[in-house]
């Protein structure tokens, strides 16, 4: 699916799905591949710097934290098909 990283003590092993960033204008075009995730398992939390898609499986973390400009907002997102693609729109 992605990078996989095993945590110590038994811990759930993260895992990072394959996510493509692009940008045009103010737009920042984000799609990450998250098969075999329902939809409301994934979470979607924009921090200050920092957007976070999360997921949890029952073996493991699905997690993805990419860099964004401060104040930025999400402008849309979608999921189908285990596809999902968010736009972001950075302050002017």
């Amino acid at each position: 699916m992605g990078e996989r990283t095993k945590k110590k003590n038994g811990e759930k092993t993260i895992i990072s799905p394959p996510t493509g960033i692009s940008q045009s204008g103010r737009s920042i075009y984000i799609i990450s591949q998250l098969h075999g995730i329902p939809e409301e398992n994934i979470r979607i939390d924009l921090e200050k710097k920092q957007l976070i898609i999360s997921a949890s499986k029952p073996d493991a973390m699905v997690m993805r934290k990419i860099s964004v400009p401060e104040g930025s907002r999400i402008s849309k997102k979608k999921f189908h098909n285990g596809i999902l693609e968010i736009i972001l729109e950075m302050p002017l």
